[in-house]
């Protein structure tokens, strides 16, 4: 923590007030800093775990990941923009509800919703231009893990954020 000395008379007052406002723009200007590059690293360890979580089909998923700070209400976002992701976060059908998103309840995930069950489904794939059987997908959690991964390196970086000048 910042010290600032003074005594008590008007120009020791004054020069501790335009420290203490000097120091609050410089508090403002890390803390900027310290959400941008949390986002900056959210976007990668999202990419990442896209990767990982064998997500890749066309790079569209991995493409679409943003990350974007907006100073004058400091929120930082981090988003997959391809329609599908939210599927792939979560799962579907029976095979997504034998192999369940972490936490399913927080965005009132249900599977299979349409009681396809064992039966399955058809459908179309422009990409091949085939239709294809399927009883659904797995979740592949990526925004979840990468929520994980930011808050446990959040000291971490804001350590290395805070500490330089």
């Amino acid at each position: 923590m910042k010290t600032i000395r003074m005594s008590l008379d008007l120009d020791s007052i004054d020069a501790a007030i335009r420290k203490v406002q000097a120091y609050k723009k410089q508090l403002e200007d890390k803390i900027n800093r310290l959400i941008q590059t949390l986002v900056d690293y959210g976007v990668g360890v999202a990419k990442a775990q896209v990767q990982q979580l064998a997500a890749v089909y066309t790079g569209e998923l991995q493409n679409s990941i943003e990350g974007y700070f907006d100073s004058s209400s400091r929120v930082g976002i981090i988003k997959a923009g391809a329609w599908y992701a939210v599927y792939v976060e979560f799962g579907t059908g029976i095979i997504g509800a034998g192999s369940p998103h972490p936490a399913p309840a927080s965005a009132n995930w249900i599977y299979d919703v349409n009681e396809h069950g064992e039966s399955g489904w058809w459908y179309y794939n422009d990409r091949d231009g085939r239709m294809h059987w399927t009883q659904g997908m797995e979740s592949r959690p990526f925004m979840y893990y990468t929520a994980h991964i930011l808050g446990q390196k959040c000291d971490e970086i804001a350590k290395e954020v805070f500490h330089r000048d």
